[in-house]
């Protein structure tokens, strides 16, 4: 118990040095480049936090990214590499609103429950097709969810096109659904952030809850461990591969619904460009520390929301500030750069030396 304690204090220090570190080198990058480090830190934080909108804004991406990273810490937990959260996350998109414009009379307490089901149910089921792969067939998970990606997107840009289709639209995309199908707003306005960020959070504590408060959470840490061993004690770690594949994509079904339900209210072709990575990205940031993933997660929005503004104030691109969480994953991943241990070691003995130099003098 100890040692898992110690193992996660480690990890925790080991992300707040990367954090500083890639900040400083941002900083530095700033001033080469002839604008002020202050001026664009400031701004930066003034394009998160500013004003309700800048801060709705942060908190439209911050419901999409907590929701996909929690999906993804499932199937990190168990050594997949759920890479086909983005097929999830238009499938549940699409299905999600289709009840939603299919039966517009239903009230708001059954239509949004139903709407989530149904792109809960089917993202669940394009998963399994990875799932069974992976469990029965030893398939590579990398290389079939990727692929699986463009199936669902290019079967949800069919259903559009020819199916669902929106009547005088001028861009490919289903119907509007009702206003009660929408989840309210947050007093933000401008921006379009809303109440979905409860449910957001309700997938997270669902995640945790079932990662270390369940037998079935104790099953997957089992099989990530030693699968043959697993079958040997009578848990079936095939058919707990397949179950932790299926709930990851139908949760990340959900964070879909959540986007069309609680910002746009219809499915709109192409409305995310690898937006559901960015879930995967704050799960890596942390080295897949759950407690840490809502921490990671408002971190990567802040960093989407805040480089726009400090674009708008300064001038300096926002594609440098999305360098920075590729460089926080770098560091956090150079285990033996960021031992805490040998760092401030390191640090103590410069001065310690300093010291005795000046003894001397």
């Amino acid at each position: 118990m100890l040692k898992v304690k110690s193992e996660k204090f480690e990890t925790t220090i080991r992300i707040v040095l990367a954090f500083v570190f890639s900040f400083v080198l941002f900083g530095v990058v700033i001033a080469i480049c002839g604008h002020n480090p202050i001026d664009a830190f400031y701004q930066l934080f003034r394009g998160g936090f500013g004003s309700k909108f800048n801060f709705g804004s942060l908190i439209e991406d911050f419901i999409m990214i907590l929701t996909i990273a929690s999906a993804y810490s499932l199937t990190r937990r168990i050594g997949y590499f759920n890479l086909g959260l983005e097929g999830s996350f238009y499938l549940g998109a699409m299905f999600s609103a289709a009840p939603a414009f299919l039966l517009p009379d239903l009230p708001k307490i059954v239509i949004i429950p139903l709407s989530l089901a149904c792109g809960f149910i089917v993202a669940a089921l394009y998963g399994s097709i990875c799932g069974i792969l992976k469990a029965y067939y030893n398939v590579n998970e990398a290389c079939t969810t990727i692929l699986m990606n463009y199936v669902a997107i290019f079967f949800c840009d069919f259903m559009i096109n020819n199916v669902w289709v929106s009547p005088g639209s001028p861009i490919p995309q289903t119907p509007y659904v009702q206003e009660n199908a929408m989840f309210a707003k947050l007093p933000l306005s401008p921006s379009r952030a809303s109440t979905a960020i409860f449910i957001a959070i309700l997938v997270y504590i669902f995640v945790y809850f079932l990662s270390f408060r369940t037998t079935f959470g104790f099953k997957i840490r089992n099989v990530a461990t030693n699968a043959r061993y697993s079958d040997t004690v009578g848990i079936k770690s095939k058919r707990v591969v397949l179950a932790t594949v299926m709930l990851s994509c139908g949760l990340g079904g959900i964070a879909g619904g959540l986007e069309v339900l609680g910002i746009y209210g219809t499915f709109i072709q192409n409305f995310s460009q690898n937006s559901a990575f960015q879930g995967i990205i704050a799960c890596l940031l942390v080295n897949n520390n759950l407690a840490l993933v809502p921490l990671s997660s408002f971190f990567i929005s802040f960093t989407r929301a805040g480089g726009s503004g400090m674009e708008y104030y300064t001038g300096i691109s926002s594609a440098l500030i999305y360098t920075v969480t590729p460089l926080m994953i770098l560091f956090v991943s150079m285990e033996k750069m960021f031992d805490y241990k040998r760092f401030f070691g390191f640090v103590r003995k410069i001065f310690v030396r300093n010291k005795e130099n000046n003894l001397k003098a």
